[in-house]
């Protein structure tokens, strides 16, 4: 009876140290595994132009999600927000259901547009600069293994160029000579270009109408439009038809003024600068215009 007791403490005892050693290799265990699950790594690549206009700006956030563990991840719920000089502006989020392997990176494409009429009415103080700083600023939301959710942030700054849109309008017609003989008359238009760069008036056509008749069709002369300055665009016209003459001469003799009808289309482009990189990809302008009114035919 003696020896059974013996036994069963000495089993008890046994049972006892192993107990122990199985908790502190659990413990260990446990308390390494957090050391084994590294938190990914949450970066910008870069953030690019992709196309430009005198409406907006298209830009494209590159950013590189790396996993240094050797399990695979989730993908995180990315939530980003541009802001311009400190106000928010646009925000968006994106969500897959993929997952990141082990030791691999993945890109994550943010494309995103600025429409210039938009960040004008948001801050008026604007309208006279000639770029705009900006800060993009994301978060990741992870589910991680062990380490449970975590959230990881970035941010990067620059400038957006601010293009302003040029204005166009008409300036009349003016009698240079009206005459049985001649009649010379020159339409212009004057262009307001707000820009620091130089704009291309690449085309210019129009079609002038008197009391619904055609007096005369044709484009002005391609010009460069100066930076920060309103250029008047003159076409002489010269009538040569014997009976538009003496029309038009007859009109000028009732002394009552003409209706006018102008129409057609103005098409501008910048001047690539070096200063303003990304207006070599600038889509070109066009103004489409319809101006009426009415005008005394005299010289």
């Amino acid at each position: 009876m003696k020896k059974i007791v013996a036994s069963i403490i000495c089993t008890k005892r046994i049972l006892s140290v192993l107990g122990i050693v199985v908790f502190v290799i659990v413990l260990g265990t446990c308390e390494s595994l957090p050391s084994v699950v590294s938190e990914p790594v949450v970066s910008f690549e870069s953030v690019s132009l992709t196309g430009l206009n005198f409406s907006g700006i298209n830009m494209i956030a590159k950013v590189k999600v790396q996993n240094n563990n050797a399990i695979s991840i989730p993908f995180p719920q990315i939530n980003w927000k541009l802001s311009v000089i400190d106000n928010s502006f646009i925000d968006g989020v994106i969500k897959n259901n993929n997952k990141i392997a082990a030791n691999a990176s993945t890109i994550v494409d943010i494309p995103f547009k600025v429409e210039y009429e938009g960040l004008y009415q948001a801050i008026s103080g604007l309208l006279n600069s000639d770029e705009a700083p900006y800060r993009l600023d994301l978060s990741a939301l992870f589910n991680l293994p062990v380490l449970g959710s975590k959230t990881l942030s970035a941010s990067f700054s620059g400038s957006i160029p601010m293009l302003k849109m040029p204005s166009l309008s008409f300036g009349g017609v003016k009698f240079n000579s009206l005459s049985i003989n001649r009649v010379e008359f020159v339409l212009s238009w004057a262009v307001d270009n707000k820009n620091a760069f130089a704009v291309n008036l690449d085309k210019l056509d129009y079609n002038f109408s008197v009391n619904n008749v055609s007096w005369t069709k044709g484009a002005a002369e391609k010009i460069s439009l100066p930076a920060r300055r309103v250029t008047t665009v003159p076409v002489t016209v010269n009538i040569s038809s014997l009976s538009m003459i003496q029309e038009i001469v007859a009109l000028a003799a009732g002394g009552r003024a003409a209706n006018f009808v102008c129409t057609g289309e103005a098409a501008l482009s910048p001047v690539i600068s070096q200063s303003f990189p990304g207006l070599e990809n600038a889509a070109a302008l066009r103004l489409p215009f319809n101006y009426s009114g009415s005008t005394n035919l005299r010289p």
